[in-house]
C-alpha cells in the first residue's frame, strides 16, 4: 500500500562538478539500508560514467529514513548536462546545493541557484570536502551570505578541520556527533565562540520565520523545542532560512544530520503546491483528487525499452491503469509500477500524489508529458532548457547503416531532451548538437556503445548564399535533331535583384504568343532549378526577380522539356552579367555574463566581425546583443568558455543574410575546396 504525501519527501542534489552530489546520495542510501559506509555503484553505475569518473545523467534514488520515503534524484554537476539539475528544481520540493568547501561558488552553481529561484524551490546547503586541506567553514559561510543573502545560516558547525575532522555540533540539539557514531550533548573544547555565533543567527533566522516566535524572541522568552523545529520548517518552505549542513561525504561525516534534515524538516509534496497547469489552473497534491503525473526523465535501454519516470502530481494509481496523453491524444496502460534505486526497480502496488515512479513501456510518451483521466484532463508545462550551443553534422561511417544510425541517434535524444537533432535543408546536412562538445561527444559514445553503430562528424556547413548585384538579360535555346521529331526551345530573361529576403520572383511578359502558354511553367523550373547552384561557388541563388519577356518555338519540335533547358540556360547566362556576389548568415547573439566580463566579451565579438547591438542588465548580469557572421561563431561555445572561465552562456538564432567582404570571398571559397578534397579523399 502507498505511503500518504505528508510521508513523502522528494529532494535533489544539485551543484557544481566534483562538489560531492553523488558520494553524499550513495552515504544516505547506505545509511538507510543499514550500512556504515556509502552504498556505491548504485549511481554512476553507467559503464560511461564509470569511465569518465563523473555524473552524466539523473539518477533516482528511493528509501526510507525514520518513518519517511524519501525520492532522491542526483545530477549532473558538469555544464554541459546542467538540463537534468534544471528538471530536477521542477519536480522535487527541495532542492539540496552541495558546495565544494575548497570553492564553493562556481559557475554551475550560480546557475543551479538562478534556476532554483525561478522555479521558487526552497534550499538546503551543504558544505561537503571540509576534510581536505585548506577548508575554513566559516569562511564558505560567509562567502555563500554575501551570493545568496542573509537567509544562509549554519545548522551545524564542523568538529575539527581538514584531516582532523571528527564530527559535526548541532546548533539546534547542542550535540556533537563524531564519526565514530559517539554522541555528547556538550561544546567541544575550544568552539565556545564560534557557537554562540552561530546559534545567535540560526535563532533569529527562526524567530523571523514566524511572528508569534519574533514576538517570543524578542521578549527574550525562550523557545520550546517543537517550535524551533517547526519554525525552521516553516522557515526553509518560505525561502527565509536556507541552512547549511557541514559534511564529508568521503568520511561519512555529517550525512546523517543531512538525512535527518530530511526526514524532519524539508517539505513534504502536501506542504507546498508549486504545480500548475498550461492553462493556469493549480492543482493541489491531493491523493483522493483527479490523476495526472508530469513525466520527467526518460532511460532507454536497448534490451529493456524505455523507462518513463514520473512525478505523480494528483490522486492516486495502480498497474493496469489506462490513462490519457493530451499531447499525443493517444491512451496509455500503465505497466507495473516501481520506484528506482539507481537502475535497479523495486515493484510497487500503487502510488499516491506526490511519489515518483517509474513506468516500462509506454507507447507514445515522451519526457515532458502529463498523463492523466480521459475526464479529466490537463497538461503540465515542460521545463524551459538550456539553449544547445555546440553543433556537429553527423552521418553514418558506413553505407548501408543509415537508417540504424539515426534511428539509435534519436533514441539517445528520447533520453536527453537537451540534444536536439535537425535537418538543415539550407546545407543538406543532419545536425546533432548539444549543451557542450562533450555533452555531444558522450551522445554519440552511448550510440556506438548501445547499439553498436558508428557516427562520423564534422564542423556543420556555413549556408551560404548567392545574389545579383545588378540587372541583366540572358537568352538560351536548346536545339537538339537527332533524326526524326527533334528539340527546340527558345527564351529570352530578364533578371534584376530584389530586396534582401524576398526569395524569387517570376513574371510572364510574353506577348503574341513568342512562346505558348504551356511552356511558360516549364521556363519557370529550368531558372529555379539553374538558381540552385550559383556562378561563384555553387551556393543556391536568392532575392532575383526573373522576367520572360520573348522567345521562339517550333510547332513541332518543342516541347516542356526544351523549354525548361532553355530557361536554365537563359539563367545561367544572364546572371553571369549581373554582377553575383555572396552573401553570408548573421545570427542575432545574446551573451550573459557577469558585469566585470563585459569588456572581453564585447572585444571578442568586434573581432569576429560583429556589431554590438546594445546592453541591458538582468539581475546581476548584462546581455550583451550582437549580430554576428555565422562562420565566425563555429568555435564560440568553446571560446567563450575560455574567456570567461564558464561564467557566461550564450543564446544564437539566426538573423538574415549580407553580402560578404570582397577581401573575404577567396578566404571562404578556399575553405569550400579544403572541405570538397577532404570529403574526396
Amino acid at each position: 500500500m502507498a505511503v500518504e504525501p505528508a510521508v513523502i519527501r522528494n529532494a535533489c542534489l544539485v551543484g557544481h562538478r566534483g562538489s560531492g552530489k553523488t558520494a553524499l546520495a550513495e552515504g544516505m542510501l547506505g545509511l538507510a539500508s543499514g550500512r556504515s559506509g556509502r552504498a556505491s555503484r548504485v549511481l554512476d553505475a553507467a559503464e560511461d560514467e564509470s569511465e569518465r569518473g563523473m555524473t552524466l545523467g539523473m539518477g533516482v534514488v528511493q528509501f526510507t529514513w525514520k518513518g519517511r520515503q524519501i525520492n532522491l534524484l542526483d545530477t549532473p554537476g558538469d555544464g554541459g548536462f546542467i538540463a537534468d539539475a534544471f528538471v530536477a528544481q521542477r519536480v522535487a520540493d527541495l532542492a539540496i546545493l552541495v558546495v565544494h568547501a575548497q570553492d564553493p561558488v562556481q559557475v554551475v552553481t550560480e546557475r543551479v541557484w538562478r534556476r532554483g529561484e525561478r522555479e521558487n524551490i526552497p534550499h538546503v546547503i551543504a558544505v561537503n570536502h571540509l576534510d581536505r586541506e585548506r577548508t575554513d567553514f566559516g569562511g564558505v559561510v560567509e562567502r555563500l551570505r554575501e551570493r545568496f543573502g542573509n537567509a544562509v545560516v549554519p545548522l551545524n558547525l564542523p568538529v575539527g578541520r581538514e584531516g582532523d575532522l571528527r564530527g559535526v555540533y548541532g546548533l539546534l540539539t547542542d550535540t556533537a556527533y563524531y564519526v565514530d557514531g559517539e554522541q555528547r550533548q556538550e561544546i567541544p573544547s575550544g568552539m565556545e565562540e564560534e557557537v554562540e555565533a552561530a546559534k545567535v543567527q540560526i535563532f533569529e533566522a527562526i524567530a523571523e520565520s514566524d511572528d508569534t516566535l519574533l514576538e517570543k524572541y524578542l521578549a527574550d522568552e525562550e523557545l520550546g523545542t517543537e517550535e524551533v523545529f517547526e519554525g525552521l520548517k516553516k522557515g526553509i518552505v518560505d525561502g527565509v532560512i536556507i541552512p547549511v549542513l557541514a559534511t564529508s561525504a568521503e568520511r561519512m561525516i555529517g550525512v546523517d544530520r543531512l538525512l535527518d534534515l530530511l526526514a524532519g524538516s524539508a517539505p513534504s509534496p502536501a506542504d507546498r503546491s508549486r504545480w500548475v497547469t498550461e492553462d493556469g489552473e493549480e492543482v493541489p497534491c491531493d491523493p483522493d483528487g483527479p490523476f495526472s503525473a508530469y513525466v520527467f526523465k526518460t532511460y532507454v535501454d536497448p534490451h529493456a525499452g524505455r523507462l518513463s519516470v514520473m512525478r505523480v502530481v494528483s490522486g492516486r494509481c495502480r498497474s493496469d491503469e489506462h490513462l490519457v496523453n493530451p499531447r499525443t491524444g493517444s491512451s496509455e496502460r500503465l505497466g507495473g509500477i516501481s520506484h528506482l534505486v539507481g537502475r535497479e526497480r523495486q515493484g510497487a502496488d500503487e502510488a499516491v500524489a506526490g511519489d515518483i515512479i517509474a513506468v516500462p513501456k509506454l507507447r507514445d510518451t515522451a519526457t515532458f508529458d502529463t498523463l492523466c483521466k480521459p475526464e479529466h484532463v490537463v497538461r503540465y508545462e515542460p521545463v524551459p532548457l538550456p539553449e544547445p550551443t555546440t553543433a556537429f553534422a553527423v552521418r553514418a561511417k558506413s553505407r548501408g547503416e543509415e537508417e540504424k544510425v539515426f534511428d539509435a541517434i534519436r533514441r539517445v535524444v528520447d533520453e536527453d531532451p537537451s540534444l536536439r537533432l535537425e535537418r538543415s535543408e539550407a546545407t543538406g546536412e543532419d545536425i546533432l548538437s548539444g549543451l557542450s562538445q562533450l555533452h555531444v561527444e558522450v551522445a554519440l559514445e552511448r550510440v556506438l556503445r548501445r547499439y553498436g553503430v558508428e557516427v562520423e562528424t564534422q564542423t556543420p556547413k556555413v549556408p551560404f548564399k548567392e545574389t545579383i548585384a545588378a540587372s541583366s538579360r540572358g537568352h538560351g535555346r536548346y536545339k537538339k535533331q537527332t533524326g526524326g521529331r527533334g528539340q527546340f526551345g527558345d527564351a529570352k530573361i530578364e533578371i534584376s535583384p530584389l530586396p534582401r529576403g524576398e526569395g524569387f520572383e517570376f513574371e510572364d511578359a510574353i506577348v503574341g504568343g513568342a512562346i505558348p502558354r504551356q511552356f511558360i511553367p516549364a521556363v519557370e523550373k529550368g531558372v529555379q532549378e539553374a538558381m540552385r547552384e550559383g556562378p561563384i561557388a555553387g551556393y543556391p541563388v536568392v532575392d532575383v526577380k526573373v522576367r520572360l519577356y520573348d522567345g521562339q518555338y517550333h510547332s513541332v519540335d518543342s516541347s516542356e522539356m526544351a523549354f525548361k533547358v532553355a530557361g536554365s540556360l537563359a539563367f545561367k547566362d544572364a546572371v553571369e552579367k549581373a554582377r553575383p556576389i555572396l552573401l553570408e548568415p548573421f545570427l542575432k547573439v545574446e551573451v550573459l555574463a557577469p558585469t566585470d566580463l563585459v569588456g572581453d566579451i564585447m572585444g571578442d565579438l568586434s573581432g569576429r566581425r560583429g556589431r554590438p547591438m546594445g546592453m541591458e542588465q538582468r539581475g546581476e548580469r548584462q546581455v550583451i546583443t550582437a549580430e554576428v557572421p555565422q562562420v565566425e561563431m563555429l568555435t564560440y561555445a568553446r571560446d567563450l568558455r575560455s574567456i570567461t572561465g564558464g561564467r557566461a552562456n550564450f543564446h544564437a538564432e539566426f538573423s538574415h543574410y549580407e553580402e560578404v567582404p570582397p577581401n573575404l570571398v577567396e578566404k571562404v571559397l578556399a575553405a569550400n575546396e579544403r572541405e570538397e578534397e577532404k570529403a574526396a579523399g
